[in-house]
């Protein structure tokens, strides 16, 4: 009987040996680039405040999603690549950052400091996701943005952007530097519709 449960402790212990390591997980930020230099004037003159994006299903949750060209109806999470936190609250962090950063605008708060601002951002995820192809590689980042102006006009500008990216390769790695690159590219354009929206009203 001892001989046997040797026996069987050894196969276990070879079983552990032979059996394929648990993959570890990844866990990525987006990295938005500031704008540089000073060729834009202040988009948001006083106190603006990036409230908390919304989103709907997946896109509020943190595993990164990809969809198939051939599926695109289809979406998927990734398994061990995880955002550091949700795409919502990614991009809200950003785009505060971002305006701060770039000079775009004066004071950037958000509405847990209980500041009243001049301008409030309103943004929803639509999409944001990896697309995998046979052959290119892509991501796209889909992002509405309103901006509203409390106690005087109201609605300065609401529109949807819709960036597609090619990315270096077929990584995960390459996806998220490719969707941070798309959130930039949203954000330029979004404070330069503001702009010339203020701009307009203001000749």
């Amino acid at each position: 009987m001892r001989r046997v449960s040797i026996l069987l402790l050894v196969s276990f212990a070879l079983a552990a040996c032979a059996a394929p390591p648990v993959p570890r997980d990844h866990f990525y930020r987006v990295r938005v680039a500031p704008l540089a230099g000073d060729a834009r004037p202040v988009a948001f003159p006083g106190i603006v405040s990036v409230t908390p994006f919304d989103a709907d299903g997946l896109l509020r949750e943190r595993p990164i999603l990809f969809s198939s060209a051939a599926t695109q109806h289809e979406m998927q999470q990734h398994d061990y690549h995880y955002w550091n936190d949700s795409p919502t609250r990614m991009l809200q962090q950003s785009l505060a950052i971002y305006l701060q950063e770039s000079g775009l605008a004066d004071t950037v708060v958000t509405p847990g400091m209980r500041i009243r601002p001049d301008f409030e951002i309103i943004g929803k995820v639509r999409r944001f996701e990896r697309v995998i192809d046979d052959g290119a590689q892509s991501v796209i980042a889909e992002v509405e943005l309103a901006v509203v102006e409390p106690g005087a006009e109201g609605l300065v500008l609401v529109k949807t952007y819709v960036v597609e990216r090619q990315t270096e390769d077929a990584s995960v790695e390459a996806a998220v530097k490719a969707l941070g690159q798309a959130v930039g590219e949203i954000y330029g354009s979004f404070t330069a519709d503001v702009t010339s929206v203020r701009r307009g009203k203001n000749s």
